[in-house]
């Protein structure tokens, strides 16, 4: 995480009357490339809100469940310490809507790390370091019953942690910190017996050492997991092994997994800290902070092969990633993606908390030939998508971060974390975006007003000359930009669409001509989206040499 050199921007001198300038593809809620999916809009949708920080939310239907560490929930928009439900690391709300289920509220006396549905949809399978719920002792493993919202019968004993939960229906995988299940010697692994008939812990027990599991996948089929975290072997070995393994859960065996070869994040100072799975890929992403590991980004790999697809190289720890038919989303703070064909650096440094990319591989990876950072070249990547919302990071762990989680089905994404605001609006915690069809759509470019300076300067008798900042949006890489000269009313005397990722929209100059020398000139640029959305400069006015 080192200081890097400012970019330098370019200056563009625009000529002609109309011009399109276009650099390479990028998608977003109304892509000019039909080749690219589209991404969900960046309107932060009015969502209830927490007091602390969400870990993990499932999605089943119209409902949303919620595990963290919190102690309370308020409305949308509400302030902190207002119109308050109790809430014990544990809520529901309603993914239409965004409004608290009011009948939901099982107490758990820690935090909620990892939640997991079972495979009929009646039970959520809950991770943590609880030891109670509603007052009935479940020592860091539940199940939930969801037409009660009552802790069901299981209840495997762990003596530590758990950070991890993932349901097949012959059995629920737990991973984190624990030496024993139900007293029965199991390290930082295990599977038991599911359902709501007692607790029978079954054979799985590889041998894990030397860093803790953060999260657990399984295969379609059932008959294999996949585990990531900060360890460095896994049955005596280390590739595979090193901060990921592939599992033959029939016998505890490690299985090939040759993008162990490339992702190696393990140790002190390194992790796979979430992995999720659409059933023929699993998704992966991490953290490397002192040298112990190699990546930052997010990767996807193939179940059948266990071999990488593509990574996406970018730099700031990646926290959480979720596919969906076309697209990946990730919750970070990447702050570059440049040997990715993303964002450069910049200084001071900007963080994005949000971002998503295709599902395909779109290009190479390239080396990383200014900063020093372990880097990839040669290996596919996938494309990033033009959806960038503004995040405000909160306290509530002191890591001051802002995204967590994300999850999302066919209509909405939603993350969670401990943000303070989305895109400049109070919203603590939780948040759901929506594709264009449902979406308001009302997210334009980001600059207007005095914020978004128009320079008009006058050396040359009849001549003007009018420069004025790039203004990229927040969910569109196509940006048109009007001149107007004394009413917006009129025909722009200048017209410019950039269809380009938001870094590429530079500063641009034109030069306004034949003009009566000692008059006096206005002149005002806007910045219109593919969906009308305008944002105004302020008017700037001249007295023409």
């Amino acid at each position: 995480m080192r200081d890097v050199m400012k970019p330098i921007l370019a200056a563009l001198m625009l000529v002609a009357t109309s011009l399109s300038l276009a650099t390479s593809a990028s998608a977003d809620t109304a892509p000019t490339d039909p080749d690219l999916p589209k991404t969900v809009a960046a309107d932060a949708l009015p969502t209830v809100q927490i007091d602390g920080v969400a870990w993990k939310q499932v999605i089943v239907g119209d409902i949303v469940y919620v595990g963290g560490n919190f102690t309370s929930a308020r409305p949308a928009g509400a302030a902190a310490g207002t119109d308050e439900t109790p809430r014990s690391n544990m809520l529901a709300y309603r993914l239409s809507t965004g409004k608290l289920v009011t009948g939901f509220a099982p107490k758990f006396n820690g935090q909620v790390k990892d939640l997991a549905l079972s495979p009929d949809k009646k039970l959520l399978y809950v991770a943590g370091g609880f030891t109670q719920v509603d007052g009935a002792n479940r020592y860091r493993a539940a199940a939930i019953d969801l037409a009660t919202g009552k802790a069901t019968s299981f209840r495997p004993i762990f003596n530590s942690t758990t950070n991890a939960v993932a349901a097949t229906s012959s059995a629920v995988f737990y991973g984190g910190v624990f030496t024993s299940a139900d007293k029965v010697a199991r390290t930082k692994v295990a599977a038991v017996k599911p359902g709501d008939a007692g607790t029978q812990v079954l054979p799985l027990n590889p041998k894990v050492a030397g860093g803790n599991v953060n999260d657990i996948v399984a295969s379609a089929d059932g008959s294999q997991i996949v585990i990531g975290g900060a360890f460095t072997t896994v049955n005596g070995s280390s590739k595979p092994g090193y901060g990921l393994a592939r599992l033959e859960v029939s016998s505890g065996k490690s299985l090939a997994l040759p993008v162990n070869d490339e992702i190696r994040n393990g140790g002190a100072e390194a992790a796979v800290l979430s992995l999720e799975t659409d059933g023929t890929s699993f998704y992966g992403a991490g953290y490397n902070y002192g040298g112990s590991g190699n990546s930052e980004g997010s990767f996807k790999a193939d179940w059948k092969t266990g071999s990488l697809t593509w990574l996406e190289d970018c730099h700031g720890d990646t926290y959480a990633v979720w596919p969906t038919a076309e697209t990946v989303y990730q919750a970070s703070h990447k702050h570059y993606c440049g040997t990715s064909g993303g964002f450069p650096e910049t200084k001071p440094r900007s963080w994005y908390h949000a971002t998503a990319t295709t599902q395909d591989v779109r290009g190479t990876n390239v080396a990383d030939d200014k900063y020093n950072y372990p880097d990839h070249p040669g290996t596919p990547r996938p494309e990033f998508l033009e959806w960038y919302p503004k995040w405000t990071n909160g306290t509530y762990t002191s890591s001051g971060q802002a995204t967590w989680t994300v999850t999302a089905n066919d209509d909405y994404v939603i993350y969670g974390g401990e943000f303070l605001k989305v895109n400049g609006t109070r919203q603590q915690g939780l948040v759901r975006f929506a594709v264009k069809d449902i979406a308001p759509n009302k997210v334009g470019p980001k600059l207007r007003g005095a914020a978004w300076e128009l320079k008009a300067t006058s050396a040359t008798a009849g001549k003007a000359v009018l420069t004025w900042p790039g203004n990229p949006d927040k969910d569109n890489a196509a940006v048109t930009y009007k001149l107007y000269r004394g009413s917006t009313t009129s025909v722009p005397i200048k017209t410019v669409k950039v269809d380009a990722p938001f870094w590429k929209h530079t500063a641009m100059t034109f030069t306004d001509t034949a003009l009566v020398s000692g008059s006096s000139q206005k002149y005002r640029v806007a910045a219109v989206d593919p969906l009308g959305n305008t944002s105004l400069s302020d008017w700037a006015t001249i007295k023409v040499k």
